[in-house]
């Protein structure tokens, strides 16, 4: 089979990440993949480094010259299918079926309302929350919708050495025994982060050595400002560390005692599942697809959005048990490797591929 996978990020997000590590495990189950991308990208480097075909495009749909190159490389290389990631893409996918005639298929890693999405020959949503949302608002029917979860290399976040945890501890600064919690992910509003500072006072006077380490890029540098001076005027500041973002996740997630995500929306964020397969207990809110990722109660914590209060007491709570911690991250662990483990996913989206193109050719 080859897949033309086609992603319109330039920086590395969730949507751009699955991209690549499906691009990557398609490969290595022996399919073709060609992956069209922006040249300066994060992904075209990855992927040229991993030996993956790079198409570069800017995906302009006006005038219709990318159009007519990209169909027409298509029907010179054989694909059988186009994937697309991130809504340029998946735009730009749909017109592109109608120029080539070969199927579309398009993964929704967010929710937004744009109609172009009932056009594909089938939706992959990342969560049974996208699923209910691409049926109601986008109007796809539910024949051509199907949930197949993101997945992670967990094994890349289990061979970490066990002395990277003090190495990484004692670059930041922190000490071997010192509390550690940590977020990973764009500084955005609807990452919540401003509630995760304004728990911090009541975590701190109950585990007074706590400290917050925040890895991510302040994609919304407004924002950014506002939560630093909430930290100041709260006076957490000390004990929060601005890492922006890091290309070590794996073994920053070593370094940490729990992984917060204090989200407002949410379709299915990887951090949480690279947190699991670390054996990281979570404390999430209850948002999006979050739900389909954390048991509340069996692999860590959900707490309601917006509700530092809350959010607060059970970060302290896992933080104060080193059984339950345990407990939690042996769970976690488990979860991941059952059910977003790379082998089993890819089998899905392999599965859905093909039934795509057989039916396209039946018509």
């Amino acid at each position: 089979m080859h897949i033309m996978e086609i992603v319109s990020g330039r920086s590395v997000n969730g949507a751009v990440f699955h991209c690549l590590l499906l691009s990557r495990e398609l490969v290595r189950r022996g399919h073709r993949v060609s992956l069209v991308c922006y040249g300066d990208s994060w992904i075209a480097r990855q992927a040229a480094a991993d030996g993956i075909p790079i198409i570069t495009s800017d995906l302009h749909r006006w005038p219709p010259d990318e159009l007519r190159r990209l169909a027409g490389l298509i029907h010179r290389t054989d694909v059988d299918v186009v994937h697309t990631h991130s809504s340029r893409a998946q735009f730009f996918g749909i017109l592109l079926r109608w120029f080539s005639g070969v199927p579309s298929v398009a993964t929704a890693h967010s929710r937004h309302f744009q109609l172009h999405w009932m056009f594909n020959d089938q939706v992959i949503t990342v969560s049974e929350a996208s699923r209910r949302y691409q049926r109601t608002r986008n109007f796809v029917r539910p024949s051509r919708i199907e949930t197949i979860y993101n997945f992670i290399d967990h094994r890349r976040m289990t061979d970490v050495p066990d002395q990277t945890r003090f190495q990484v501890r004692r670059s930041l600064g922190i000490g071997k025994a010192t509390p550690l919690i940590g977020i990973v992910g764009d500084i955005v509003p609807r990452k919540g982060l401003i509630h995760l500072v304004g728990a911090m006072p009541e975590i701190l006077r109950a585990v007074p050595e706590t400290r917050l380490i925040v890895v991510g890029h302040p994609r919304d540098e407004k924002y950014a400002e506002l939560v630093q001076t909430a930290a100041v005027r709260l006076g957490v500041d000390s004990q929060i560390l601005w890492t922006g973002y890091r290309g070590d996740v794996h073994e920053i997630m070593a370094a940490l005692d729990v992984c917060v995500l204090p989200s407002l929306e949410e379709s299915f964020p990887l951090s949480i599942l690279e947190a699991m397969a670390a054996r990281l207990p979570v404390v999430a809110t209850m948002v999006g697809g979050i739900p389909e990722c954390v048991v509340d109660g069996v692999t860590g914590t959900l707490v309601p959005p917006g509700d530092s209060d809350t959010l607060a007491r059970a970060i302290v709570s896992i933080l104060g048990d080193p059984s339950e911690h345990r407990r939690l991250g042996e769970a976690a662990r488990r979860r991941v490797l059952q059910c977003f483990s790379p082998e089993s996913q890819t089998a899905r989206v392999e599965r859905l591929f093909q039934r795509v193109i057989e039916r396209r050719r039946a018509a």
